[in-house]
């Protein structure tokens, strides 16, 4: 009697390793980020205390990201994810080190134009995960991916406290050498996730154009809805960024290093929930049900930020966990949806698009959270905040998707655009 031969067993550690160095690799990238994210109304008021001046800061790196994202996922496609994440890094010290020496306000814009021009690193990562695992298990690893994030803004934020006793720049000039360190990484360690024979063959003039790439990514059923939700919660986290160092300075009358301890504890919330609870909680509820959780949460927590009394952490800190909770919960199984809905070798593209999207967000929130504070009271952003992610989920809300793989199926047909 003859036996089938067995397939050999698949090795899968350089998986695994590449997946732990994608993970090294976004936290360093967000530890510069959250290293000067808490800072970042205290160096705008050297040339204007407005609440709008801080937001359009977030607005300029926002704006320029819309515009090269897509057309970097392309590139990720078509020439794989390792060369676009050195660009992208490359990028990111070369905006720092101009933040850093800026003597004039429009010069700080610059610095975050030509940051966010580049700025494609976070996708490029995302779609090596989705190259590298099962779409039944994107959303635990990308609730890793999100863990980093959390972890970056715990770290950026508490060093920023000690460094920011060495000037205000101080953690600007670090941000740039931890780029400059992470480019070192990926150029001698990171190997390429999307094979040759997997990758575009070819590119056109669309894939230049950031609104005709999106179009042509809402064409993919389920996506269109989802890019919705996506934008509404980047709406909400814009509006936050844009506006809670300013409240801090201004109605709580927080140091810089006050206010890094803030976000020191926003970070540690999203770790415990992303890098936790997530990986337990979606398999067994699924990604719907874990969006649909934790937006409810978050809306609960944007609403009650400003109402929090000056003078006391508590009510504060709790209204931040709350949110945080919430949005850590929800933000990785919305990717994790909107993977699954990516055709193969279209995962740079969708990623991209995702990115590309949350960007408009990060554009439009900024751009009523400025005038909102200014003009019409504190509490008014973080209450929109909170309205945008009701919005998101309402989308959600209407759609029905599985709890594994296999792809969403929808409750209700949404044309696109209709979102």
């Amino acid at each position: 009697m003859t036996t089938m031969p067995q397939p050999a067993p698949v090795d899968l550690r350089p998986k695994k390793s590449a997946a732990a160095l994608i993970f090294l690799i976004v936290f360093l990238d967000l530890l510069g980020v959250g290293l000067i994210v808490p800072l970042t109304a205290y160096i705008v008021e050297r040339f204007s205390a407005s609440g709008t001046a801080v937001a359009m800061l977030t607005m300029s790196y926002s704006a320029a990201q819309f515009v090269a994202t897509p057309v970097l996922g392309a590139l990720s496609d078509r020439y794989g994810r390792r060369p676009v994440l050195m660009l992208s890094l490359l990028g990111s010290a070369g905006g720092y080190l101009l933040f850093a020496t800026a003597g004039a306000l429009p010069l700080l814009y610059a610095a975050r134009v030509l940051a966010g021009l580049t700025g494609g690193n976070i996708s490029a990562a995302q779609a090596a995960i989705a190259d590298m695992t099962p779409p039944r298990d994107r959303a635990k690893a990308y609730g890793l991916i999100g863990a980093a994030f959390g972890l970056g803004f715990v770290l950026g934020p508490a060093f920023s406290s000690v460094l920011v006793r060495y000037g205000l720049m101080a953690p600007v000039w670090t941000a740039a050498g931890l780029s400059l360190v992470t480019f070192t990484l990926v150029a001698f360690f990171l190997p390429e996730s999307l094979s040759r024979e997997a990758r575009r063959k070819s590119m056109n003039a669309g894939d230049f154009n950031p609104l005709g790439v999106l179009l042509r990514t809402m064409r993919i059923p389920m996506v269109t809805a989802m890019l919705g939700a996506i934008f509404a919660t980047a709406f909400a986290h814009a509006e936050l960024r844009a506006s809670l160092s300013v409240l801090l300075r201004d109605k709580f009358r927080y140091t810089e290093m006050q206010a890094a301890h803030v976000f020191t504890w926003i970070g540690f919330v999203a770790v415990m929930v992303q890098g936790g609870l997530v990986r337990r909680l979606s398999p067994r509820i699924g990604d719907r049900r874990s969006v649909l959780l934790g937006l409810p949460l978050a809306m609960a927590g944007y609403a009650l930020i400003p109402v929090a009394p000056p003078g006391h952490w508590g009510p504060l800190i709790g209204a931040l966990t709350l949110m945080g909770l919430g949005a850590g919960l929800a933000t990785p199984s919305l990717t994790g949806i909107l993977s699954r809905a990516a055709p193969s070798g279209q995962e740079g593209s969708v990623m991209g698009a995702s990115q590309s999207i949350a960007a408009l967000g990060l554009v439009f929130g900024p751009m009523a959270a400025g005038p909102l504070y200014d003009y019409v009271g504190w509490s008014w952003p973080f209450w929109s905040a909170s309205a945008f992610m009701a919005a998101a989920f309402v989308i959600v809300a209407l759609l029905h998707v599985g709890k594994e793989g296999g792809g969403p199926e929808p409750l209700i047909a949404v044309e696109a655009g209709a979102v």
